[in-house]
Formats: structure tokens, C-alpha cells, sequence
């Protein structure tokens, strides 16, 4: 048998590399062997030490958690550090824990080859040598292979020529020169208002304009810095469980949501603070147009405002894009740099850069002679630096080969074919999204629990399965074309701005919460997805959602949401309510509330005589009203061409079945006897709910049929049949989303009070002879599908006719959210469906 060299080899000296070399090595016990191109640690800030290099994150964020004393040892010196400040942060943790030791410098990894036998890779560097090693962790970076400009002749330049990528270690004075800068990206925008007023003459050469805002960069006071190192838990708060990795404060919902007086506040006090408060300051920031354009001409105003010259303003504004859709850069007097005479602006649009010259640039028909070139292209992101190494996986297949129309992994940590592998802030993750070290550090983690649980099983390898990966692969495609980033031409977010690069998804923006309990699920469900030698589990829950509801998850997740059962009875009524905000509506409808019952009419632009739906709304059995459903009922009248009577039923604790059942009756009752001044067909009658206000349905169903009351049809949307249900799925999903098995236990037991009689609690209970014809509607991520689907079986076998359809990657109130989940009007559909042969015929009043 073959011997292998190491139990993991890291790629890269940055960030990931030196936390993955101390998690291995000095947490794990593992012998680790590193390698980095570069002649020392700091990974992207040993290469990028151009004139105005720094973080655009707040620099006590932008550091290691993992270790207190780290935090407390260190002491920053400026809000946002420089880049000689944090290269100098990362070679003191380098020594702090020894992790030179297990690097080799000035060595570049130039191939991956997995050795299925040996279950091992092997590993070939530059300096001619070879290594073995069980495990491989890339962190070779997403912003390291920088783009290849695409105009021709620079290596005849024969002055001096400078990448920001790649700045020399040593000083470059550019004092008095003619200096050219090409590109005004986030680095060409630190390099221009660095060294505009010290060169002699600065000429800019702008393809796309950038929506750049103030970064407010300050030094910090030793005795503030010392507090911040010493009370980094209370600074830096739960970063990790936050949206973006930071402990911003909660966002407004919306734009639209708040008046224009309220707009302009938020946006100057973001703009005020600086760096990533602008970006925070409205949750649909990414997701609504209207949102965001409120945000862009903000800063366009602002633009305006800061530069002397019109013409020259109107070049630097941002017009062809929404607002942080490219990377959003922050500044510091950027646009005033404009405004001195040594400064020039060229338009590369209108007069495109056709070569670079022994003397300068031709743009257009003018020849700019200058000193000194400064390329500040950017980067081929996210894929670039990965594909630069030829790796080789399972079956011979190359990870050139796999990628070749997109990137595709699993959980954006593990690649589908290449066992053992883990690629840190790679594609397909919140990576760009998200605070960048602790993003490695959750990642790195994960990676090392997966290795602990192929050695705890007696294993040697793990790789995600093609179920999975494809999976995923679909929820980051299904997601990203929902967001305003998606519709960036010549953004690295798609890949737009490297030629010949498959454009499409390469991150997942979803925010931390939902992407870390992806990774928990993952992890206690046996890693799910993951195939560990031969033993295969597939995917969890959340993978599974549909990339709508996922979203919609997401965005409840990003606003606090916590397990159902911790809330009390007041908030669920609250967090009901504000459902409305997820329904699509409709015109056309007129509502009537008829004195003396607890009903709301709604009554279509339709003539003749209407069939009626008597509707029960969700909320389980303690929360919701006719006003929390409100827009559906709108919009389920117009849809179905029928009167829409929903229910205002008693709510639990306070009234206890059977006060809710005796509501839904009655209103059946008064359909029968009444519906017909207000344009209904007492004969045409269906009784429908969702959720809870389902299992009132079902149970109404059984009522009506024993009064005499005729229905034509019962419409079952995911209803909860029993309490305590023990189904396969009450524990697949017992943790949700969004509805927990103890949230309905929880539910059940206020509806319960003392004990009523079996068959007014539970549909299953009564007799289900002779019930009108039901239709149970199901989603697949839910804990009480089985018990909605056996319900259905039960009906069935006393002769009911049934229909039952179950919508995948759907959970359990997903039923409401037609104004932001497509398969939710799916399912209004397969109600129409299921209706119109049922309300075919007329009645005609004798």
C-alpha cells in the first residue's frame, strides 16, 4: 500500500491557509505541509501594496475570532487598516503561533491528481518536488488571478508599468510624474485619490463610472483601541449570525415601507457613517428596483454635489446599473480629486483604449504620453485563481473540464468527483456577500469537521454527491436571477468581465443564517449530501427548498426570525399579520361584511350567479384574520371567478375548540341560506383552509354533511390532522422551516383546552362516509405532510374521491406567498383546476 506523505496540504499563506494550518496542526493534531507563491504570509495583502490599500470592512471585524488572546493582543490603529497594517496583523499572528514552520515560500502549487488507490492527492510545485496528502485545502483566494487587459501592446511600454495586483515591495515614487491609471474599480479608485495631488499629471481612464461612497476612515485613539481589543465580544457582537458578517443594525424592510422624509434621514446617516452602511440600509436594497434606484440617485445627487465640473460629474455618475451590483467601492475625497487641474478624465466608452505604446496609451484618436502606467483591471474573480492550478479528479476528470460552462460544488465548500478537496471562499457561496474571515473560518471549521467524521467512521474519503451538488447547483441558479445583481453587464459577481468566462450565478445571496443552518443541517443529518466512502445520505431539508422560498426564508432569517414555539401567542399574531406584505392581490374585487356574522364577502367582477368559497385562514388556531389574508382572498375571488366568504373565526387560547369549528359551520350555514343576495350559488359551495384553518375545513366538511348543508367540494391546503402526530416527516422535519413539530404540539395544546370531543378536533376522528370531494394540497418540506397525505388515504378508503398533489421544495406557509413565490400561484392553480369541473353546473333558483 502506498504511504501517504501528510494528512492535509493548504494552498495559500492568507487568511484561510494560516487558520487552516493552526486548525489542523495545533487544534486536530494533523501533519499539514503549506505552500505559497509568494515570499511570505498575507496572502491578497502581500500582493496588493499599491498607494491607498486597505480594507473596506472596519478593521476590528476584519480579523480572526477564533482565538481571545488574538483579539486581545492586537490593537488597530486606523477604522479601516491599511494594508501595510494588516500584512503586518497577519505575519504577528504567523509568529504568534508558529505557522511559518509549516509553510514553504516562493513555491507555487502547479497541479492536483487524485490517486483513487491511494485515496490520497498528489500534490506538484514549481521547484520540481512532489507531496501526498488525504486532504487538500484551497485558499488560494477568489481576488488572485488578475484580469488580462484587452488592449493590446503593454509590454512594449517602455516607461515604468505597475499592476495593483502585483505592486512591488519596494517604495515607487511617482512624485511629478505623468501618471495613467486604467480602471476605476474599488483599487483604482484607492490608488487615484492617493496619489492625485502628488503626481505631476494623473490621467484616468474610466470605462464604467462606479457608485463610490464615503468610506469615513479615522484613526483610533489608543486607549479606544485597546477598549475595542479588550471588549471584542461586545464589539463585534453576533457577527456571525448576521446577514453580511457584521453587527450592522436591523435594516428597514423597504424603501416604499417608509415616508420620503424618513428615506432621506436613513440615507444620510448611512451615508454619514460610511463604508457598508449604505448598503444596509433597506432590506430589498437587492431584490427591488424601485428600492434601489431611491439609494443610486441618492448618490448620484450626492456626486453632483462634490464635483466642480458638469461634464466631468456626469461621467463619474453611475447610470447603467443598479446601485452595489458591482463591487461598491468607498472613498476618501475621490471625487474631489477631479477637481484639480493636473487631473484628467477619459471616457474609454466613447473612446476605447486602443493600444498601449512605447510612450503612453491611445485612446480614441488622442495619444496620452505619460511616465508611469497603472493597471488596475481587475481580477478574473471566484474561479480564476482555482483554475489556474490543472487539477485532476475522479475518472481522470479535470476541474477545467468540470467547469467549463460554470463553476458547481456543494454547500460552495466541496466539488462533486474531486474527493477530499475543500475550496475556501470559492463560488457558489455567500463569499463577496459576507465578512471574509469569519466566512474562512466557518469554512475551514466545517472542512475540519468533515475530516474528523471520515476518521471517526473508519473512512478515507468524502465527496459530494452528484444528487447534491446538482441540487445546489440549481438553488444558486435559481436564486441569484431573482436579485438586482444578475443584471450587472461586465460584473464579476457573473462573470461578465473576463472574455469567454460562462456567465451566470457564482454566489448564493442568501445572507449567513440561512447558509450556516445549511451547513448545521448538513452536518446533523449525517452529512447530508456527502457520501463517505460508500455510505451516501441524501441532501437536507434546506438544500432542498425552492430557490423562491428559500429567499423568502432567507429574508425572515436576516430579520431575527427565531423557532416558532419561542414566540409568544401576541407575537405570532403580529408576525401573521404582516403576511399580507407575501400576498399578491387583485382589482376588480368588491368586499361586503354582512351585519351580524363573522364574515368578509369578497365578490368579483363576474356575472351571474358566483359559486362560494367559505375560507378558513392559517395561523395555528391562535393567529390570523380576515385582514392577514386579505389580498389572497382578493385575489383566490378573481382566480376562481367565485364569492370568497373568509372567516373571521375565534382564536385560541382565549376561545378553544370547538369555538373555531362552530364559526366555519355557521358561516356554511349562512352561505346556504343567504348566499344568494349577495351573487352566490348556495348550491355551488366548496369550504377551503390553509394550515390550521385547514383542519377547520376538514372538520366543517364533516358538519355541513350531517346538516344537510350541500358542498361541492372541501379544499385541504397542508392541514394538521392530529396532535402529536409521529409521521416520518413530524421528524424530518421537526425543525422546520418555518413550522417546527414543538410549534404545533404548541399550537394544538392551546386549541385543545379541555379536551372537546375527539372528532370536533380532529377531522380523523369523525366519520368520512359521504364527504364532498377533496382536494389536499401538500408541500414537501413540511412536518405535517404525511399526516395531510394519510388523511387524503383515509378518505379514499371510505369513498371519498381525492386528489392529492404534493409541491416539492415548498414549506409549510408557503401557500400565502404568491407575491414572491411562483410555485405558490402553482398552487392557487391546482385549486382552480380542481374547482371549475366541481362548479360547472349552475344552479338555477326555482
Amino acid at each position: 500500500m502506498q504511504t501517504t506523505d501528510h494528512d492535509v496540504v493548504v494552498i495559500g499563506a492568507g487568511f484561510s491557509g494560516l487558520y487552516a494550518v493552526h486548525k489542523f496542526r495545533d487544534q486536530l493534531g494533523m501533519t499539514v505541509a503549506g505552500f505559497e507563491a509568494a515570499e511570505g504570509v498575507g496572502g491578497t495583502w502581500w500582493w496588493n501594496r499599491y498607494p491607498g490599500a486597505r480594507c473596506d470592512i472596519e478593521s476590528v471585524h476584519y480579523s480572526y475570532s477564533f482565538s481571545d488572546d488574538i483579539q486581545r493582543e492586537w490593537h488597530w490603529s486606523e477604522r479601516y487598516a491599511r494594508q501595510d497594517e494588516l500584512l503586518r496583523y497577519l505575519e504577528w499572528v504567523a509568529d504568534r503561533l508558529d505557522l511559518r514552520r509549516s509553510f514553504r515560500f516562493a513555491v507555487r502549487v502547479t497541479s492536483l491528481q487524485w490517486e483513487e488507490d491511494a485515496a490520497h492527492w498528489r500534490i506538484s510545485t514549481d521547484d520540481g518536488a512532489t507531496t501526498t496528502a488525504r486532504y487538500v485545502l484551497s485558499g488560494v483566494g477568489g481576488l488572485s488571478k488578475p484580469k488580462v487587459p484587452d488592449f493590446p501592446g503593454v509590454d512594449t511600454f517602455e516607461g515604468e508599468l505597475y499592476w495593483t495586483s502585483s505592486w512591488p515591495a519596494e517604495d515607487v515614487d511617482l512624485t511629478g510624474k505623468r501618471v495613467a491609471v486604467v480602471g476605476t474599480g474599488a483599487s483604482g479608485i484607492q490608488v487615484i485619490q492617493e496619489i492625485a495631488d502628488k503626481v505631476g499629471h494623473l490621467t484616468v481612464f474610466q470605462r464604467t463610472p462606479n457608485y463610490a461612497t464615503p468610506l469615513k476612515n479615522h484613526s483610533v485613539a489608543p486607549e479606544r483601541s485597546k477598549w475595542l481589543a479588550h471588549n471584542w465580544h461586545e464589539a463585534r457582537g453576533n457577527s456571525f449570525a448576521s446577514p453580511i458578517g457584521l453587527p450592522y443594525p436591523p435594516q428597514a424592510p423597504s424603501a416604499a415601507a417608509v415616508p420620503a422624509d424618513e428615506r432621506r434621514r436613513i440615507l444620510d446617516e448611512a451615508w454619514d457613517k460610511g463604508g457598508l452602511y449604505l448598503v444596509n440600509t433597506f432590506g430589498d436594497m437587492m431584490w427591488n428596483p424601485e428600492t434601489n434606484e431611491v439609494t443610486a440617485q441618492y448618490i448620484r445627487d450626492r456626486i453632483a454635489e462634490r464635483v466642480d465640473d458638469p461634464a466631468t460629474a456626469r461621467l463619474l455618475t453611475p447610470t447603467d446599473h443598479h446601485y452595489a451590483t458591482k463591487r461598491p467601492p468607498f472613498e476618501t475625497n475621490y471625487y474631489e480629486a477631479f477637481n484639480l487641474d493636473q487631473v484628467d478624465l477619459v471616457d474609454v466608452r466613447s473612446a476605447p483604449i486602443r493600444a498601449v505604446t512605447p510612450t503612453g496609451i491611445t485612446a480614441g484618436d488622442v495619444h496620452h504620453d505619460v511616465d508611469v502606467i497603472i493597471l488596475a483591471t481587475g481580477f478574473d474573480v471566484f474561479t480564476g485563481a482555482s483554475l489556474a492550478i490543472p487539477t485532476t479528479g475522479r475518472g481522470g476528470v479535470t476541474l477545467q473540464q468540470k467547469w467549463s460552462g460554470g463553476p458547481r460544488n456543494y454547500l460552495g465548500v466541496q466539488i462533486s468527483g474531486f474527493p477530499n478537496l475543500f475550496n475556501i471562499i470559492g463560488p457558489l457561496s455567500i463569499v463577496a456577500l459576507y465578512n471574509t474571515p469569519l466566512l474562512i473560518e466557518a469554512q475551514v471549521d466545517f472542512a475540519a469537521d468533515a475530516m474528523l467524521e471520515v476518521r471517526d467512521r473508519g473512512a478515507r474519503t468524502i465527496d459530494a454527491t452528484p444528487q447534491a451538488e446538482q441540487r445546489w447547483v440549481d438553488l444558486v441558479n435559481g436564486v441569484f436571477p431573482i436579485s438586482l445583481w444578475s443584471t450587472a453587464t461586465n460584473s464579476w459577481f457573473t462573470g461578465a468581465n473576463i472574455a469567454d468566462k460562462p456567465q451566470g450565478a457564482y454566489v448564493l445571496p442568501i445572507g449567513g443564517p440561512l447558509y450556516w443552518s445549511m451547513y448545521e443541517q448538513t452536518k446533523a443529518n449525517g452529512w447530508a449530501g456527502f457520501a463517505i466512502d460508500d455510505q451516501v445520505t441524501p441532501p437536507p431539508p434546506l438544500v432542498r427548498l425552492d430557490p423562491a422560498a428559500a429567499l423568502v426564508l432567507a429574508n425572515m432569517l436576516n430579520s431575527g426570525f427565531r423557532p416558532l414555539e419561542e414566540y409568544s401567542v401576541e407575537e405570532v399574531r403580529a408576525l401573521n399579520e404582516g403576511g399580507v406584505a407575501l400576498q399578491a392581490s387583485a382589482g376588480g374585487v368588491r368586499t361586503l361584511e354582512p351585519e351580524g356574522t363573522r364574515l368578509r364577502l369578497y365578490v368579483p367582477d363576474r356575472t351571474g350567479s358566483l359559486p362560494i368559497v367559505v375560507f378558513a385562514h392559517g395561523g395555528g388556531f391562535v393567529a390570523g384574520s380576515v385582514d392577514s389574508v386579505d389580498p389572497l382572498c382578493r385575489d383566490l375571488a378573481d382566480r376562481l371567478g367565485a364569492v370568497v366568504a373568509s372567516v373571521d373565526y375565534r382564536l385560541a387560547p382565549e376561545h378553544p375548540c370547538p369555538s373555531a369549528v362552530e364559526d366555519v359551520t355557521d358561516a356554511l350555514r349562512w352561505v346556504r341560506d343567504h348566499g344568494a343576495e349577495f351573487g352566490g350559488d348556495p348550491e355551488r359551495v366548496c369550504v377551503m383552509g390553509e394550515s390550521a384553518g385547514a383542519t377547520l375545513a376538514a372538520v366543517a366538511a364533516q358538519r355541513a354533511r350531517d346538516l344537510a348543508i350541500p358542498l361541492r367540494a372541501q379544499v385541504l391546503v397542508y392541514p394538521a390532522i392530529a396532535p402529536g402526530a409521529d409521521t416520518d416527516s413530524s421528524r424530518e422535519f421537526a425543525d422546520g422551516p418555518f413550522l417546527t413539530t414543538a410549534a404545533g404540539r404548541k399550537f394544538w395544546d392551546m386549541y385543545l383546552g379541555a379536551e372537546p370531543a375527539p372528532e370536533l378536533a380532529s377531522p380523523r376522528e369523525g366519520d368520512l362516509h359521504g364527504l364532498a370531494p377533496a382536494l389536499v394540497l401538500t408541500v414537501e418540506l413540511d412536518p405535517v405532510r404525511d399526516e395531510a397525505e394519510q388523511y387524503g388515504e383515509l378518505l379514499r378508503a371510505a369513498g371519498v374521491e381525492v386528489q392529492t398533489t404534493r409541491f416539492d421544495g415548498l414549506f409549510h406557509g408557503t401557500f400565502v406567498m404568491t407575491a414572491l413565490v411562483p410555485r405558490a400561484v402553482e398552487m392557487h392553480e391546482s385549486v382552480r383546476e380542481f374547482l371549475v369541473p366541481r362548479f360547472a353546473t349552475e344552479h338555477t333558483p326555482a
